[in-house]
């Protein structure tokens, strides 16, 4: 992922490369497309498909001759001019049976590559605005536009260096590869933009998982479709000639997709996120002076708050000095009480203990006085 922009350059490269070639070398256009005519035969006296295009290109003495083997006998024909059927019937000498036989005039084959353009256009401009629908951002809709149109322009590049025409049955293979790159496109897109677990380069190798499986399977059966048609139904030309086209855009789809459209989304989301750091620095260094205010007038308030819990100290140092000096003459006052409480209380004491000697010494005297009676009956 770290050379991901240097990535983006090889499908663009290829693709201009395709347009070259296709400049340079052409492309081979079916009868359906350019005009001609095409007739479907059965070979008798055991003639060759090859000995019977040496026939009709000495009789008719046109060019572009194309003889195809359709198995048990029958060949496809295609002629590039307009030859009527009675001259061609002659031509072939009882060489062959005539089963069918088109003509093809310019005016259809025209018409037919006029649908062919609109057909693309139209695919395109669908494609665009259903991308830009689901993902409401730019720059991975022309992402995806721009990935199908390398697609289609490398698999017109192989149909130029593999000689397979351009028909009506190659121009459904080109439709299809839309479908195919849109499909691994918008996989890549969604994974990358829409889901916010794991990193970047995390969720870019789960879809290439994924991608990758579709495109390797798809390539598969292509394969084996253009094999056996060329080796068991060699009849089956529109068969083959789409699994051919299917196969090379394919290949292009899997390096505009993995190395180009995953170059630019990581690219875009990169400079997204530098954006929103830059925003965030500025919203930071705008936020200081505020942070700066408030932090004065915190310290202005707490300052404000210190002084006045000193004053709150302060009375209350007073407050507890003089409740001190309330409570001790309190208890000064409480200890005089408690004093002459003590001191009546002694007095009490010696007052009772003084009265009770008294009575005792009367006691004392009133016995004596007893006894000196008593003693003063006895003697009488």
């Amino acid at each position: 992922m770290e050379n991901h922009k240097i990535l983006i350059a090889i499908p663009i490269i290829l693709a201009l490369l395709s347009l070259v070639l296709i400049g340079f070398h052409g492309l081979e256009q079916g009868v359906d497309l350019k005009g001609g005519s095409q007739a479907e035969l059965q070979l008798l006296d055991s003639v060759t498909p090859s000995e019977l295009e040496d026939i009709l290109d000495a009789k008719l003495n046109t060019q572009n001759i194309k003889v195809t083997n359709n198995g048990n006998n029958k060949v496809t024909v295609e002629l590039e001019n307009n030859i009527n059927s009675s001259t061609f019937t002659s031509a072939i000498d009882g060489k062959a049976k005539v089963i069918s036989y088109n003509e093809i005039g310019p005016v259809l084959s025209e018409e037919a590559m006029g649908q062919i353009y609109i057909a693309m256009l139209f695919a395109f401009i669908f494609m665009a605005v259903t991308v830009f629908i689901v993902f409401r951002e730019p720059v991975p809709s022309v992402a995806i536009i721009l990935a199908a149109l390398c697609d289609i322009l490398i698999a017109l590049g192989g149909m130029s260096i593999f000689k397979i025409p351009l028909s009506i049955a190659s121009v459904g293979a080109l439709l299809m590869l839309i479908g195919y790159s849109v499909d691994t496109d918008i996989l890549l897109t969604t994974r990358l933009l829409k889901r916010r677990e794991g990193t970047v380069e995390e969720r870019a190798k789960n879809a290439m998982y994924t991608g990758l499986t579709m495109s390797f399977a798809a390539i598969a059966a292509m394969a084996i479709l253009f094999i056996v048609t060329k080796l068991i139904m060699p009849e089956a030309t529109t068969l083959s000639n789409i699994s051919a086209v299917l196969v090379i855009g394919l290949i292009g789809d899997i390096l505009s997709t993995w190395l180009m459209n995953l170059g630019i989304l990581k690219t875009y989301i990169d400079w997204r996120q530098s954006k929103k750091q830059d925003k965030f620095n500025v919203r930071s260094s705008s936020a200081k002076p505020e942070q700066e205010s408030k932090s004065s007038k915190e310290e202005n308030s707490s300052d404000e708050k210190k002084s006045k819990l000193s004053l709150k100290d302060k009375l209350k140092k007073k407050t507890e000095v003089e409740d001190d000096e309330i409570m001790s003459k309190i208890q000064e006052e409480l200890e005089k009480i408690d004093n002459m409480e003590e001191s009546e209380e002694l007095e009490i004491q010696e007052k009772s203990s003084s009265k009770k000697s008294k009575k005792q010494k009367s006691g004392k005297k009133v016995n004596k006085r007893k006894a000196k009676k008593q003693k003063g009956k006895g003697g009488k």
